[in-house]
């Protein structure tokens, strides 16, 4: 590029110098002047460079500007094109988040309700854990933007304290479970072993193993608590050992003991053996006496007078009585004086359950002959009916009524005629008893034991408002002097006392060779109908009055106590009493005292 040369102008000052000054400045002055038009050129020639070079500075930055733009726009673009995508990835990690929580949740409660770790349970901890992981793969810049947040380290605080709470409770269970009691707390003590139970538990002289075999498949809250039961037992007693054994995992060991159906526990113990295909407390213990007690005494129900069957599960029948001596490890059998006129030899007890027909002379000789002996009966009788057993009664200091027991105060749903009498305390057979309903009933009155050998005690009495009825002519009602006045006794015990044989003066008495008198005990009943099918099974009183007075006459005081019980919902049985009472407590004490709280603030606010 050619830059032309200008001419300076001149300056007015420079043609005319100033005086004083010599041509010589003057000349200088002009060369000077002549000299710095050039240098002018070069000024403007780098001004004009200057000029280029910012003209290129500007082109560069708008170049600049302009591919940001355009990266910036081809990222929106981008950014665009995959925004659907990682929409529905997102979607389908939060839907797998929540169903694998979902998951985890519904396997952890299986958990704890079939307390194993199933299949089933496992498949669901697995998934659950794997669609969780997914989500939080996805999500994990998310996460990790909200475990930075404030509200994130306040809740990871509260997280750590609910683990750390939940991580002491379960300490606590695992230490009280493996180390510690359990207290039962339900009215019915169903998460403790029965008296009865404890007992034969207690006196087990052999080790006993207990083998179960119940299929995982078919496990429900029901065989849960019955391994639990099974615990119970181990852990009452060091000579029980329980195993649980699954048949279709280990079919080996169910061909080992012959197994062909289940659930079934076997109890064995050296080579003897018992079984159950039950599920209770009931079965268990009755499997256990049958194990441990190498004698079964056998209960004899005497027939021929249109007494009540053992075999009958009629309403009338004693079906349900007869299961629960056989429970109690009794060998139950019909006895009939026309094909045997003698009572067996190997008779534990004999029942005579409702006679309705008068014994014969050869027949009450018998049953004498058995007590004199030393036998034990058992006598439930009619009301208002005669047995030819009268005079046996009689001389074991036992007077039966001919009457009918009433009770307006203690009885049940408000019939005076099935009196609920009670327990009285002192003796085996009632000291753990509880109500007992004795419908149509007749008085069992026990006479004076002064100056004999026998030890007599009424076992059950109505309240005093209760008498026994004689003439039944009209409205029942207390008549002095012909009724007899309450308490009356429904049921009376006798034993003979075993006393030695007096010595001869002067003799040396030889140890153990002193005769002793045979001991017989007897049970009278003035009732038939508390053992019947209709009221041995709701009203367990009853049953456990009749089983205590056969443990007792048999000898097996150690078996008398409550039985025990199969998990089911027990009848609530209330008397007259109990009754009104519910009545006045819920119609009229809890509406008053509320109506009189009210009252009370209405007027304090007053």
């Amino acid at each position: 590029m050619t830059v032309s040369p200008e001419l300076p102008s001149v300056d007015p000052k420079a043609a005319n110098p100033p005086s004083g000054s010599s041509p010589v400045d003057a000349t200088a002055s002009d060369e000077a002047s002549v000299t710095a038009p050039g240098a002018v050129g070069t000024s403007d020639q780098h001004d004009e460079a200057s000029g280029l070079s910012e003209n290129h500075d500007v082109s560069s930055g708008s170049d600049d500007v302009e591919a940001v733009a355009i990266d910036k726009v081809a990222r929106d673009a981008s950014t665009a094109d995959d925004a659907p995508a990682e929409s529905v990835v997102s979607a389908v990690a939060s839907v797998a988040g929540a169903a694998g929580g979902v998951s985890l949740v519904a396997g952890l409660v299986w958990w704890a309700a079939v307390q194993s770790t199933s299949p089933q349970v496992l498949a669901l901890l697995i998934v659950g854990a794997v669609l969780v992981a997914i989500y939080a793969i996805v999500n994990s810049r998310d996460l990790l933007v909200w475990a930075g947040s404030r509200g994130a380290q306040r809740g990871s605080v509260a997280t750590v304290q609910s683990v750390a709470v939940i991580g002491l409770l379960v300490v606590i269970n695992w230490t009280a479970n493996n180390f510690g009691g359990q207290i039962d707390l339900t009215a019915a003590r169903r998460y403790t072993l029965a008296d009865q139970t404890q007992k034969v538990l207690s006196q087990l002289d052999r080790d006993v193993k207990v083998v179960a075999f119940f299929p995982s498949r078919q496990e429900d809250p029901f065989t849960r608590g019955t391994k639990s039961l099974l615990n119970q037992y181990q852990k009452a007693s060091p000579r029980i050992t329980i195993e649980f054994v699954d048949p279709d995992v280990n079919p080996g060991a169910a061909k080992q003991y012959d197994i062909k159906n289940y659930p079934i526990t076997i109890f064995t113990s050296g080579d003897r053996k018992e079984e159950t295909t039950g599920l209770t407390e009931q079965d268990f213990t009755s499997a256990l006496l049958k194990l441990s007690r190498t004698e079964k005494k056998k209960v004899y129900f005497l027939q021929g007078h249109q007494e009540r069957d053992p075999d009958s599960s009629q309403p009338t029948g004693f079906n349900t009585i007869s299961q629960a001596l056989k429970r109690e490890n009794y060998v139950v059998e019909k006895l009939s004086f026309l094909t045997s006129p003698q009572v067996p030899s190997d008779a534990a007890v004999l029942v005579i359950a409702g006679a309705r027909a008068r014994a014969l002379e050869n027949e009450v000789k018998a049953v004498s002959d058995f007590l004199d002996a030393g036998g034990h009966v058992f006598a439930l009788l009619e009301p208002k009916q005669e047995t030819g057993y009268e005079a046996i009664f009689e001389k074991w200091n036992i007077t039966v009524g001919n009457d009918l027991v009433i009770d307006p105060s203690r009885n049940y749903n408000g019939d005076p005629l099935t009196p609920a009498p009670l327990p009285q305390p002192g003796h085996r057979i009632t000291g753990s008893l509880t109500d007992v309903l004795m419908p149509g009933s007749r008085t069992i009155t026990p006479k004076s034991a002064a100056g004999t050998d026998l030890a007599i005690a009424s076992l059950l009495k109505t309240t005093e408002r209760g008498w026994g009825e004689t003439t039944m002519a009209g409205q029942a009602k207390y008549d002095e002097g012909v009724d007899v006045k309450g308490p009356v006794s429904v049921a009376v015990a006798v034993n003979r006392s075993d006393p030695t044989a007096p010595v001869t003066p002067g003799a040396t008495p030889t140890p153990g060779a002193t005769p002793k008198v045979p001991k017989g005990r007897i049970v009278v009943v003035g009732n038939t109908e508390f053992a019947s099918n209709t009221l041995a099974a709701p009203v367990l009183g009853n049953r456990d009055f009749f089983v205590n007075s056969v443990n007792w006459l048999a000898e097996e005081e150690d078996l008398i106590s409550i039985r025990a019980e199969p998990q089911s919902a027990a009848t609530v049985v209330m008397t007259n009493q109990s009754q009104v009472l519910v009545f006045f407590t819920t119609v009229v004490l809890v509406p008053v005292s509320a109506l009189l709280i009210g009252i009370a603030i209405w007027w304090q606010r007053r």
